[in-house]
């Protein structure tokens, strides 16, 4: 397997000088014929372990394709964007590709990617993917992607403090701030983080109480619904855990979960903190020595049960133009097998998005649980823009935990969803 890397100065000079799924004369023209190359792009830098789990999946895939070079390419994530842009400007592009899964829609609209549909249809593990993330990955009917690997946020806490203090993982937002006065009282360190910069988690709660960022206006737009009780009330509870119930340190506002809160909650600095599973092989390299003291529960909704999560994460895409087809998707069937994509997640760290794959470490097992329960964003062109460029709900967020008027900046927030989600 062939492996190369696109830097920014480069990435023109690599597309230029290489042509999707071959040479051409060897390209996949009919049905058994196997390209000379398949040209497969995954997103990152790459690690040796993720080249030596990418060399199974070749192996593999020549068990069928037994006369066909899988070329891999990593595309650093800075240069994602502008890497995609070139390659569809310039009709050039791989044959499989990783995708973010809010970038999918955005692929489709521009076409830059293969309907699928009829591959899609044959392939008998397709029954086991997330149906929410799925459902991200079609239009019109038709299927352009397929769901990989997840991101999904649960609540790390301290398992020994809560069997000492008698405390249950919370199932509510009644026992979450309990939960995190008893701890902060018992063990004089604050009850939980509450950084204003995770989108992610604040939309969790946003949803655990029946809100939306933005609804369906029917006629091809966004409505936003920012102004709303139920997404005002769940900002208001958010932010009450630093302004009102003080069980949340103010050093947190302006931060984002790695900037503090991971590296005090692994220190036993911080009780409760919000992130994914990919968090525990960062925590075991801070403080290894209480690993076995961890544990996670999925953030409640306000009045019982799990909240939806946001599965930030990456699909898998067949590029409009390869000339080898049914060799990518049999490419993308069989690095997300069964065994492959536990492997990935073993080492990853992110929820599979199959159903029947697990962590092999029983701690992380919550997060497939919580990968079962997703729920998108209003996904389109101008997301991107309202929850990375402008940061709409972190800024908002940080606004109301330095004394704004929560009413007002959730209004003001809404506004700008009405017009960065209809660019």
């Amino acid at each position: 397997m062939k492996y190369t890397k696109i830097a920014a100065a480069a990435a023109a000079i690599a597309l230029a000088a290489t042509a999707c799924g071959g040479d051409g004369k060897d390209d996949e023209s009919g049905a058994g014929k196997d390209p000379a190359q398949l040209k497969v792009w995954m997103m990152g830098d790459g690690t040796p372990e993720q080249t030596k789990l990418l060399d199974g999946v070749e192996t593999e895939f020549k068990q069928k394709h037994p006369n066909t070079d899988v070329q891999i390419k990593y595309v650093p994530w800075p240069q994602v964007a502008t890497t995609f842009q070139k390659a569809a400007a310039g009709g050039e592009g791989p044959d499989v590709t990783e995708l973010g899964n809010t970038d999918v829609q955005s692929h489709i609209d521009q076409g830059s990617l293969a309907d699928i549909t009829g591959e899609f249809n044959g392939w008998a593990d397709g029954k086991t993917l997330n149906k929410t993330a799925l459902g991200n990955d079609g239009a019109g009917g038709k299927i352009y992607a397929v769901p990989w690997y997840g991101g999904v946020r649960g609540i790390w806490y301290r398992t020994d403090w809560f069997q000492e203090l008698g405390v249950q993982p919370p199932k509510s937002w009644a026992d979450l701030t309990a939960a995190a006065k008893k701890v902060q009282d018992a063990k004089k360190v604050p009850g939980v983080g509450a950084p204003s910069d995770q989108t992610n988690a604040l939309l969790s709660f946003i949803w655990g109480n029946g809100g939306e960022v933005a609804a369906d206006d029917g006629d091809g737009g966004w409505k936003g619904q920012l102004d709303q009780p139920a997404a005002v009330e769940a900002v208001k509870y958010y932010t009450g855990l630093v302004t009102t119930e003080k069980v949340a340190p103010e050093k947190y506002v302006g931060k984002n979960e790695l900037e503090g809160p991971q590296r005090d909650f692994a220190l036993g600095k911080l009780g409760m903190y919000i992130d994914g599973s990919w968090a525990l092989k960062q925590m075991k390299e801070i403080s290894p020595k209480d690993a076995d003291k961890w544990g996670v529960f999925p953030i409640p909704a306000k009045n019982g049960g799990n909240a939806p999560a946001l599965a930030g994460g990456s699909d898998l895409a067949v590029w409009k133009d390869s000339k080898a087809k049914a060799a990518a998707f049999d490419y993308i069937t069989v690095l997300n097998n069964a065994k492959n994509a536990k492997a990935w997640a073993d080492y990853s760290g992110f929820s599979s998005m199959r159903s029947d794959v697990k962590f092999t470490d029983p701690k992380l097992e919550v997060f497939t649980q919580i990968a079962g329960n997703t729920k998108f964003p209003p996904i389109g062109p101008g997301w991107a823009e309202f929850e990375q460029a402008k940061k709409v709900l972190p800024n908002t967020v940080k606004a109301i935990m330095q004394g704004k008027n929560a009413d007002a900046e959730m209004k003001k927030a809404n506004e700008q969803a009405n017009t960065l989600l209809n660019p």
